[in-house]
């Protein structure tokens, strides 16, 4: 589609509708109004696709919504405002799916002064003509499967079915906005989860870090992890990066024991030689090494007290009598 904002001219019935929204009655050549295709059903550049259903759904709720610039939401940024919207469908056309092409239309009206007139004309002359939406579904399905959370990769094909993220469900419509690069290719739309769907959708999703292990395990070329699985991962991650820390340092503490055990046990034993043979243990058996070279060493050299008297053969009790009281 070469454009997604077309000028329209208001009739009556739109400025009955117009006029719902302002504080007085405005007159036709007091407004300027524009045709907007907010977004379809076509499989957008993210792999996922609203459904016809839903985007009848969003065209009840995106009436009475504002359009903004790059879903700034400030006062500053509000330019126009919806005063009707439909679904229409496109005879002869279809989706990549094959399902009929439907794309959901909108009516929006900007009150014509000095203010918005650089707006306008940004419109008019073909500046500012595509838009994204924001809004909110209650579920996103896996095409080949049917389910919300699984291993298939959106693009990628199985068994000849494409994957996509089906979006069903509107849960609201928060606003739509002109941007220089919107997702979907005929009018774009930035999608997200509404909070109260979100927390339910995070609880079935996101269990323990071992899933995530698994789901990338599973995945082909590439894999989509939502932020808290990326926020379990990292703390996962250095979690583990600690402990190897700490095994690395108890394993150079070991094997430093082993060489200077291994000297005294096995004086004949190169240190290189030893080195070479330690590398290639594991902690047990440098435990079982280092406690077997123990004994070895103290064999040959009997660990005694500084102090211990020596035993004579000849000691006689007797010699000590006359210190006896």
């Amino acid at each position: 589609m070469s454009e997604t904002v077309t000028a329209v001219q208001p009739d009556k019935a739109a400025m009955e509708k117009i006029n719902l929204y302002t504080r007085r009655a405005y007159k036709p050549e007091e407004v300027y109004t524009f045709s907007v295709v907010l977004c379809d059903n076509e499989v957008d550049r993210d792999g996922e696709c609203f459904t016809k259903e839903t985007l009848e759904e969003l065209a009840k709720l995106f009436v009475g919504k504002t359009g903004i610039l790059d879903h700034e939401p400030t006062s500053k940024n509000q330019t126009a405002r919806v005063f009707d919207a439909a679904v229409k469908e496109i005879p002869g056309k279809v989706t990549s799916l094959n399902e009929p092409y439907a794309q959901l239309t909108a009516q929006a009206y900007v009150p014509r002064n000095d203010g918005t007139k650089a707006f306008i004309e940004s419109i008019e002359s073909g500046i500012r003509k595509e838009v994204s939406v924001g809004c909110a579904v209650k579920k996103r399905v896996c095409s080949v499967c049917g389910a919300e959370s699984c291993v298939h990769v959106p693009g990628k094909t199985y068994n000849g079915k494409r994957c996509v993220r089906i979006l069903s469900g509107a849960a609201d419509a928060y606003e739509f906005s002109f941007v220089a690069v919107p997702a979907q290719r005929a009018a774009g739309v930035v999608k997200k989860f509404s909070p109260r769907f979100e927390e339910s959708e995070k609880k079935k999703e996101v269990k323990t870090v071992y899933d995530i292990v698994k789901k990338l395990a599973d995945g082909e070329d590439s894999v989509t992890v939502a932020k808290e699985e990326l926020n379990m991962l990292k703390t996962e991650l250095k979690a583990l990066f600690d402990r190897a820390e700490c095994g690395d340092r108890y394993r150079a503490a070991l094997c430093e024991r082993i060489y200077k055990l291994s000297a005294v046990a096995q004086p004949e034993f190169k240190r290189g030689l030893t080195e070479a043979i330690t590398k290639s243990l594991g902690i047990a058996e440098l435990e079982e090494m280092a406690a077997a070279l123990a004994k070895a060493a103290e064999r040959k050299m009997p660990v005694m007290p500084q102090l211990a008297a020596e035993k004579t053969e000849d000691t006689n009790a007797a010699d000590d009598g006359a210190f006896r009281i």
